[in-house]
């Protein structure tokens, strides 16, 4: 049974992938497909943030193809695009009212039937929208109905009810995302303004987030003078529990101590270490950064050694030490290569 099980869901994937490689055909050699697919492809970005028209574009679907209707909103969106998500039932009941005569309308019905999509219609035509219909039926209602026409693969449903919509699920999001990066291209979408719309993701962090965001700095800082002593500098240590001080005087950046630097001189010193002060036991040329660097940029100097850099004080451009990073606060906000 579990052989049985694992050779049909290798025939679906199989059936799954000829079905998606459809629109690569498509794309190449059905000439009103390309036509229409290249029209919407306009129309969305004449709906961009960027070309402020106020113009916005509207997916209406029911069932699973709304849940794939309600992602490629969210794709849209995403990259500054003025989509929404409408329900044919609230359309049917005052939502309508949202689509204005500038608009856009995609229809998604694989079976170019639904009937609460095909009672929108008076209504959308009345507002002299642009309906596009997303089917797999190209003679069904809806598709005889919209202006354009975007074929959904004519697959069947392959899962052993031959119902549910494995199938044109995923080759309706597919077309969907297609549209999503066609769009992106087209409009020359650039990488900052995507990242504008995602702060608190991966992307956003890597192009705006300040490693000056994440220091240590102000009462925080530890910073200890060159003639404290080597109490001084322990308990300062254990004050701020910081994993390093800064050597500082007149704010003029002279060197750092960490606990690697505090071992090596009860190492070296023995019980005599007692009787050192800051200046004999401080690393005066560590490695540093500048502030106002990305933190990205930071990240990625700090894992350049083996093993990586734990920390790195920040030194202005007049040796002032103003901060400290360190790698586990990277990490802990996200940041990452």
């Amino acid at each position: 049974m579990q052989n049985c099980i694992i050779e049909n869901a290798v025939k679906r994937a199989e059936h799954i992938s000829s079905a998606v490689n459809w629109y690569a055909l498509a794309m190449k050699e059905n000439e009103e497909f390309k036509r229409n697919f290249l029209q919407l492809i306009d129309e969305l970005v004449q709906c961009s943030t960027i070309e402020k028209s106020n113009k916005q574009v509207f997916f209406i679907a029911v069932g699973k193809s709304a849940q794939v209707a309600q992602l490629a909103v969210s794709m849209l969106v995403s990259v500054g695009v003025l989509a929404r998500f409408v329900h044919p039932t609230e359309a049917l009941h005052g939502d309508l009212g949202v689509v204005g005569q500038k608009d856009i309308v995609v229809l998604i019905s694989n079976n170019g039937r639904s009937s609460e999509l095909l009672q929108l219609i008076p209504g959308l035509e009345d507002r002299n929208v642009k309906i596009f219909a997303m089917t797999s039926k190209e003679d069904s209602p809806l598709a005889k109905l919209a202006q354009y026409l975007l074929l959904i693969p004519p697959f069947e449903e392959y899962c052993p009810l031959a119902q549910a919509p494995i199938t044109s699920t995923v080759t309706s999001l597919a077309l969907c995302q297609l549209l999503v990066a066609a769009t992106v291209e087209m409009r020359n979408y650039p990488i900052d303004d995507y990242a504008r719309n995602h702060p608190g993701g991966a992307i956003g962090k890597r192009i705006f987030l300040k490693a000056d965001n994440l220091m240590i700095q102000g009462n925080e800082l530890p910073i200890v003078y060159p003639s404290d002593s080597f109490q001084t500098v322990v308990s300062t240590f254990t004050q701020y529990s910081k994993a390093a001080v800064l050597v500082l005087e007149q704010q003029k950046f002279l060197g750092l101590i960490t606990e690697k630097d505090l071992r090596q001189a009860m190492e070296k010193y023995g019980p005599k270490v007692f009787e050192c002060s800051a200046l004999d036991i401080m690393n005066k040329n560590p490695t540093s950064v500048r502030p106002g660097l990305l933190a990205v940029e930071v990240f990625q100097l700090m894992n350049s050694k083996h093993p990586p850099f734990n920390l790195l004080p920040v030194i202005d451009s007049e040796g002032n030490g103003v901060g400290l990073v360190r790698l586990l606060d990277f990490v802990t906000a996200g940041v990452t290569l």
